[in-house]
């Protein structure tokens, strides 16, 4: 499985948006791509269905999970660190 790693500048007022890990992880070519997968309900996270395009991930809940898994579509997995 894949993996990145963001640093906490990547973080705006403690909070990352879901389009731009994507699109920082490879996942989407374009924050815009991003979004509209997540607007066609096929991204989740650690198994839960995203379907807010502004939806974000907080540096807290990074830190205290240690990692998230955003699954994009059917088969495509890709892990998410803290660095």
């Amino acid at each position: 499985m894949p993996s990145t790693e963001l640093v906490e500048t990547d973080f705006t007022d403690g909070k990352i948006m879901i389009s731009e890990v994507m699109f920082k992880a490879e996942l989407a070519k374009s924050k815009s791509q991003a979004r509209q997968l997540i607007q066609q309900g096929g991204v989740s996270i650690d198994s839960e269905k995203v379907t807010d395009e502004v939806a974000t991930i907080s540096l807290e809940t990074l830190k205290e999970k240690q990692s998230v898994i955003i699954k994009k579509g059917k088969k495509v997995f890709h892990k998410i660190t803290l660095s």
